[in-house]
């Protein structure tokens, strides 16, 4: 009876610990969903918004293997900061030669990304095999089909803009790491209203 009670209490650990850090998720979305409206703010024209500065609005002109966007500026934009729309991210990047800015899609083979699940756990997205993959994920990692797949922080990347959610969980018996196979919450052929983050 007490190992069963014991393996009952480390599970009820394990469960708390998740719902923690979906709490901690869920908190950060909402304050998201500010930056939404905040930009929306910006998109309309409005004047004082706290992105200005941060952000640069661009507009695609063509999709390829990589994506071409121009801007009536290009002082603050710089190789590897995202491109984003909502709060979607949807490429990063490549190279700035005014007029034009090329962008690395999340679905080319130049893709390598730091990402978080909602779960906490923490991997790269590379795309490969046709596929776009969060990869080095630990053995250990539990999630499933459902869990939403975020950025992590650095200099040129906010935390929390996403990227999609887990479609299969990919498992090989040789290797300790896991890896899954993602669909992306947003693709630049389908967004709209797309900028660049100049500063985190």
């Amino acid at each position: 009876m007490v190992p069963t009670l014991e393996g009952e209490n480390d599970k009820l650990k394990k469960e708390n610990n998740l719902l923690k850090i979906r709490a901690k998720k869920l908190s950060d979305l909402i304050k998201d969903q500010k930056t939404i409206m905040d930009l929306d703010s910006l998109w309309s024209g409005k004047a004082g918004s706290r992105f200005a500065g941060q952000i640069q609005p661009v507009k695609l002109v063509t999709l390829g293997n990589l994506a071409t966007f121009t801007s009536l500026d290009f002082a603050h934009i710089r190789p590897g900061q995202p491109v984003a729309t909502g709060n979607s991210l949807v490429g990063l990047v490549k190279s700035v030669e005014p007029p034009v800015i090329k962008v690395v899609l999340l679905t080319g083979p130049d893709t390598k990304l730091g990402v978080q699940l909602d779960t906490g756990a923490k991997g790269d997205l590379v795309y490969k095999n046709s596929q776009t993959l969060i990869t080095n994920l630990g053995s250990n990692v539990i999630f499933n089909s459902k869990t939403t797949v975020f950025t992590l922080p650095s200099s040129l990347m906010p935390e929390n803009l996403i990227i999609g959610r887990v479609d299969k969980i990919i498992s090989n018996q040789a290797d300790p790491t896991q890896e899954a196979t993602v669909i992306l919450d947003q693709e630049i052929s389908t967004g709209r209203d797309f900028f660049i983050i100049t500063r985190p």
